[in-house]
């Protein structure tokens, strides 16, 4: 996945007229000037100096930004997180081959009636799947698309036993994990241990690696950042490490524009990075909670308590009741409502992450989610008009947006063209759907799916899902919302007044005067 998602990267790099990716260099130095000013080697030995605004550093937990220029000359450094954990894995990419009757024609399984597919499917089950002890702590399971067959592999490892035999060592603790006995799902026995064929097994990948949770005192020093493995390392048993470093970037980015904009004021650049610094440092709290509860039943022997629990989550699972007992999804409703010093309004409903809802447009062939419909326009927030259904309400509260967003005077934070409206009514109750009209936009007049729809495209997401928690979200009074560009919630209004009074908020913490 991580390749795939790195060319994907370049190739969005290569693609931009306001980007360049210089590889194989070596940076050297860095002055203690702002803005900063690198000195690097490039891929021919010559060396060369770069300029810029900012420095960011995203070179990983031993990158050179943190370890070579900020603690030495400012003290920042990473410690313990929240979670206080210290181990040693063994972690090993697989790509599977499918075995055949023609490859393998001694396979014990032919003879049932099983695929290829349907032998895969067996031995290496969907989704990820942790194993407690007696025996070593496992994480597994799939990743990547489907069709490329991936697997991941890690398993808690004594450092001391660990002499450059990785691959012993993982094929000593996977070989009991993928022979079997029998087909729970089909209740079937077979005539006697059957593994699946090793040489249908590549190892991409396979080396140990220590982990530990660790998170930096201080996320940024002037104008040189930290995001990613350089801001905070996580254990393997959630997929935090990753996650969470690309919301760094994703929080940052759009501070990163108003901090350029030709408006902004040097002297309010510290406020918007604490912001950020405050929201990061407690979603890595959270990660590392979600870290927490999955490290220790991974690492610990279940109790019959814990068992219990563990049976009543999974009844549970797939039903509307579980949205309440489920941890990660009361951590995204809740989001940063709770931080202090966040880049939002507290107290209406400032700091809930906003939900994805499918819609669907009648110029448009297929659904979309709408986060597309709040990246319209080009200025770096939304403001959403929620409407009753009533033609004449929805264009009176669009005019008073229009209105309050003119006399706020920050066209190049938040313009007209960033206005559009949500109909929060059904519009054929017959398929319980609602309808959103983007007034100037090229979406037209959007409609949300609705559950039936989605289970006709695909059932699979039928279950859970519910059009409804984008009003609920945002609260029902609710009448005007002013979004951020990472789904957050920045302010909401139940009236005009209001509205003025969130817009006049936004300007205290952009930090500059806008143009009318």
């Amino acid at each position: 996945m991580q390749p795939r998602l790195e060319g994907a990267l370049r190739k969005a790099i290569e693609d931009s007229k306001f980007c360049s990716l210089r590889t194989a260099c070596e940076v050297v130095s860095r002055s203690e000037q702002d803005p900063p000013v690198v000195d690097f080697s490039d891929s021919q030995g010559t060396r060369q100096q770069i300029k810029g605004e900012w420095l960011i550093g995203a070179d990983g937990k031993l990158g050179i930004v943190r370890k070579r220029f900020l603690e030495p000359t400012v003290g920042i450094k990473q410690e313990a997180g929240l979670y206080p954990y210290s181990g040693t894995w063994i972690a090993a990419n697989l790509k599977m081959k499918l075995p055949t009757p023609e490859t393998h024609p001694d396979f014990p399984l032919w003879k049932f009636g099983y695929s290829p597919q349907e032998v895969y499917d067996l031995f290496w089950p969907i989704g990820w799947h942790f194993c407690t002890p007696p025996g070593k702590a496992t994480a597994s399971g799939r990743f990547g698309p489907y069709e490329e067959r991936l697997w991941r592999h890690e398993f808690a490892q004594d450092e001391a036993l660990i002499k450059d035999n990785s691959e012993e060592l993982f094929w000593e603790h996977i070989t009991p994990m993928i022979t079997l006995k029998e087909d729970r799902s089909r209740k079937h026995e077979f005539d006697g241990p059957v593994k699946y064929p090793r040489d249908c097994i590549e190892i991409l990948r396979c080396r140990p690696f220590h982990f530990v949770h660790k998170v930096v005192d201080r996320w940024f020093s002037g104008r040189t950042i930290l995001i990613g493995d350089a801001a905070h390392v996580f254990p393997p048993f959630a997929g935090q490490g990753i996650g969470s470093g690309v919301r760094d970037a994703h929080q940052l980015a759009w501070r990163l524009a108003l901090m350029l904009h030709p408006d902004s004021k040097p002297e309010n650049h510290d406020k918007l990075l604490k912001c950020w610094e405050a929201e990061r440092r407690q979603s890595i709290n959270d990660a590392a909670q979600f870290s927490m509860i999955n490290g220790r039943i991974c690492n610990n022997e279940p109790s019959v308590w814990l068992r219990f629990c563990f049976r009543l989550l999974m009844s549970l699972h797939g039903t509307p009741l579980f949205r309440y007992v489920d941890y990660m999804s009361y951590k995204e409703k809740r989001g940063f409502s709770h931080v202090e010093n966040g880049f939002f309004v507290r107290g209406r409903t400032g700091g809930s992450r906003l939900p994805q809802i499918h819609m669907i447009s009648k110029g448009q062939v297929g659904s979309f989610l709408s986060d597309g419909l709040l990246r319209k326009g080009n200025t770096i927030f939304t403001l959403v008009v929620i409407s009753d259904g009533r033609r004449a309400n929805q264009l009176s509260l669009y005019a008073e947006a229009r209105a309050a967003v003119q006399e706020a005077g920050l066209s190049s934070v938040i313009s007209n063209d960033a206005v559009v409206v949500y109909d929060a009514q059904s519009g054929d109750s017959s398929l319980g759907q609602k309808t959103l009209s983007d007034i100037n936009g090229e979406f037209g007049h959007v409609t949300v799916c609705a559950p039936s729809e989605i289970a006709a495209a695909d059932g699979r997401m039928a279950n859970r899902y519910d059009s409804s928690v984008f009003v609920k979200r945002l609260g029902r009074a609710t009448k005007f919302a002013i979004i951020r560009p990472d789904f957050f919630i920045f302010a909401c209004a139940s009236d005009y007044a209001g509205l003025v009074s969130s817009l006049e908020s936004l300007r205290d913490f952009v930090g500059f005067e806008g143009k009318k």
